[in-house]
């Protein structure tokens, strides 16, 4: 999936999230911060990524190892980074009240971006280090209308979801 894809599976995995939690705006808005990020953050392991692009000193070396949809397209990558997160923002004396929602907002955007790329013809390694990928019945091919379609759905709902937050 592209970039574009991925940012607004983020933002609908996070405010559905919040939405559970039954969260008010200002959790909200954090939790769809950190969908956003960790909507991205998979592809820290391609260069040429959007996100991968932007932090290549970080990038390469990850790419080199692991390879594109490798250890950062997996669960065990979900758990490591969100706890890293975690753990960075309580190093760095944040308040728990911004921490843990934007955590749980990166958890749900990093989850996004595996739920997307399942959807692709080549899946992703949830079990990773088994080399098996899991790929949905259902495929779309990246940068396809399907996709566009989708996203453009996705930013739709977002937009008037966070639009209600401000008018209660």
């Amino acid at each position: 999936m592209m970039a574009f894809t991925h940012a607004a599976a983020g933002a609908t995995a996070a405010l559905l999230v919040a939405q559970y939690m039954n969260a008010g705006t200002i959790q909200s808005l954090l939790i769809l911060s950190g969908g956003v990020i960790g909507s991205y953050m998979p592809d820290i392991d391609h260069p040429k990524s959007a996100f991968g692009s932007r932090v290549l000193p970080l990038s390469l070396p990850i790419s080199a190892i692991f390879w594109h949809r490798g250890i950062t397209h997996s669960l065990i990558a979900v758990v490591g980074v969100s706890w890293l997160t975690w753990w960075v923002l309580n190093q760095a004396d944040w308040d728990r009240g911004i921490a843990i929602p934007m955590v749980i907002g990166f958890a749900a955007g990093y989850l996004s971006h595996l739920l997307g790329d399942w959807l692709t013809n080549s899946g992703v390694p949830l079990l990773w280090p088994s080399k098996r990928r899991f790929v949905s019945p259902l495929k779309l091919c990246t940068g396809d209308s399907r996709e566009y379609i989708l996203g453009v759905l996705m930013y739709g709902w977002v937009a008037m979801t966070t639009m209600k937050m401000f008018v209660k």
